[in-house]
């Protein structure tokens, strides 16, 4: 897939600017077929634009997703450490949808219609053996269309977590993608929704005062379990660390891609005291056995 998209790189007009219409506002694809809720996925030629569309998403979304998770970490070292966590579900929320679409999967809403669109589908014919040798990997000259109902956030994470168990990738670190695929894809947004929904719940101690600082540095624990306080910190951090490695790898290959990264906030401002928290983590899961760092 890496190499797939070497030939969709767009051009970033500056580092971190929005797609450019986005794949909801690319016109080609308003015009396509798009089947039925429960209907067999239809089979699209290539669109002008969706390649590259869908990879300046995921780009993105890699911002985004960095700049909540900053976000998140600026409260906690301010004491509010639980909004802290209220924050750094959305950050993952946001790295989960970018993993997926740099991984060749979206989800745009077309003509108000959610569907699925997988870039890198299993080619109608398979290569055949020229020599002894499998000819080489099959250019992607198309795509699917699959149409789902509206989709809620348990279901992103269902979606997420299937991408991840069909995706092979050396870069990234393997304990944290199966602590992410071993969570009940129900069990993710419940501790966030409690924030809103249920008028007694707050998590720590720190509504009515500011919490301390070594409190927050203790709270992301040493693995992803729903049990604990601080799961929803340690979710921000998985999710932010698998992203990372995945497009600092595309990085190796391209230079655009690898300006991006070096221009984003946990790169261009990494020496900053907010970032602490996240330093730990990356301390510890590098020195746990199976972790790559």
């Amino acid at each position: 897939m890496r190499d797939a998209w070497m030939a969709d790189i767009p051009e970033f007009p500056v580092p971190g600017a929005p797609p450019d219409p986005g794949l909801e506002h690319l016109s080609p694809l308003q015009v396509i077929n798009i089947p039925e809720v429960g209907a067999p996925p239809v089979r699209v030629r290539d669109v002008d634009g969706i390649r590259r569309n869908t990879l300046w998403e995921a780009v993105f979304l890699f911002h985004k997703c960095a700049h909540a998770n900053l976000a998140a970490q600026r409260l906690g070292q301010q004491g509010m450490h639980s909004w802290c966590m209220f924050n750094a579900y959305h950050s993952a929320y946001l790295g989960a949808k970018g993993i997926m679409e740099l991984l060749g999967v979206a989800l745009p809403n077309l003509d108000g219609k959610q569907v699925a669109i997988d870039l890198f589908p299993q080619p109608e014919k398979l290569p055949k053996k020229v020599a002894g040798r499998l000819r080489a990997s099959p250019q992607f000259h198309d795509f699917l269309v699959i149409r789902l109902k509206p989709i809620d956030q348990s279901e992103l994470w269902e979606a997420f977590q299937r991408v991840l168990r069909i995706t092979t990738a050396d870069c990234i670190d393997m304990s944290l993608s199966k602590e992410l695929m071993g969570i009940p894809y129900g069990k993710f947004s419940p501790p966030r929704n409690h924030f809103l929904y249920q008028a007694h719940f707050w998590p720590l101690d720190d509504l009515m005062a500011d919490a301390a600082l070594e409190e927050m540095n203790d709270l992301f624990g040493v693995e992803l379990d729903i049990k604990e306080k601080g799961f929803l910190l340690r979710l921000g951090f998985s999710v932010y660390h698998l992203f990372e490695q995945l497009m600092t790898d595309f990085g190796e290959q391209s230079a655009v891609i690898n300006n991006q990264i070096g221009e984003s906030r946990f790169f261009s401002e990494s020496e900053l005291p907010e970032l602490g928290t996240y330093k730990k983590f990356r301390s510890q899961i590098t020195a746990q056995p199976g972790g790559l760092g």
